[in-house]
């Protein structure tokens, strides 16, 4: 028997989302200074977009955006969590419903309700949640590594990477100790983890949205060194430093089967250096690899039940 069909599961999900975030504007209808309703309809569309965008849903993951974006500024408090925004995105739910199951919409309907969304926001008067001042930039140490069989199940780690660059600026190191010698490796496991120093101007949410979809199978470890940065700024560049000679060291073969033989160990020659927009592309292209062998497995099972 083949297992379950993965459109189909996605497709339950997002009724699951979907009643979530009604639920979430309902209450916030009568409460709209609530923080925590704000927050948790916000990750319920941000969740629904990138589900919908990796299972090919662009329509859904297109219109599900604007949302997201006008309740990630209610965060902010850059607007505020109006009758008319809660109201503008409840009578989103049923094309957004739509979109996910496949139906045929309204020409047009998408359009008049982003209009209306847009005109909620640009009628909004001060946010009830106090803004916070322009924030200065914060200094985290994240480390985080995936389950070993995440490149299976699609996720890839180059895009998280990518997300965080968008935070602001980094230094990303790759770990390599769980890695097994050459010859036990499995190239469809993930045994790498990485390390990424990050200054930027969001706060530690932001972080935690990196990693939403799947920040419950993986390792994360942040640590916030902005203090540190502020009052002693020899940490943060002694830091820099450990992390910027600790590839060196680990590339010193510790066993036998290692590329590096033990006869030039501590050699400079051990270490090859790769472009990392070289790597990106291989990683991409392995990534790209493992999803298209998992849906032609998923076809060949479906192929052989019908026959």
């Amino acid at each position: 028997m083949s297992g379950l069909d993965p459109i189909e599961t996605f497709r339950q999900e997002a009724q699951e989302l979907l009643e979530q975030v009604e639920q979430g504007l309902l209450d916030l209808a009568r409460r709209p200074g609530d923080r925590a309703l704000i927050d948790t309809i916000f990750r319920g569309l941000h969740t629904l977009k990138g589900s919908g965008a990796m299972f090919g849903f662009d329509a859904l993951a297109a219109f599900t955006h604007h949302c997201e974006t006008a309740f990630d500024r209610v965060r902010k408090g850059e607007v505020p969590a109006s009758p008319s925004l809660v109201s503008a995105v409840l009578a989103a739910q049923d094309h957004m419903r739509a979109l996910a199951e496949g139906a045929p919409v309204v020409d047009g309907a998408g359009e008049a309700l982003l209009a209306d969304l847009q005109a909620a926001i640009d009628g909004g008067e001060a946010a009830p949640i106090a803004a916070p001042a322009e924030p200065g930039l914060n200094t985290f140490k994240i480390r985080f590594s995936l389950p070993a069989d995440a490149l299976i199940n699609g996720a890839r780690p180059l895009p998280l990477l990518d997300e965080l660059r968008d935070l602001g600026d980094t230094r990303v190191r790759v770990i390599t100790d769980d890695v097994p010698p050459l010859a036990q490796l499995a190239p469809t496991e993930c045994r790498l983890a990485w390390e990424v120093l990050l200054t930027t101007k969001h706060d530690r949410d932001a972080i935690d949205d990196v990693f939403i979809f799947v920040i419950d199978e993986m390792t994360l470890e942040v640590e916030d060194l902005t203090a540190a940065a502020v009052e002693k700024p020899e940490v943060v560049e002694a830091v820099i430093a450990q992390e910027e000679a600790a590839p060196v060291a680990a590339n010193a073969p510790a066993e036998a089967g290692r590329v590096a033989s033990q006869d030039a160990r501590g050699k400079s020659g051990d270490t090859v250096r790769v472009p990392a927009e070289r790597l990106d592309e291989l990683m991409d292209r392995v990534g790209e690899l493992v999803i298209a062998q998992s849906r032609l497995k998923q076809l060949a099972a479906s192929s052989s039940d019908v026959a």
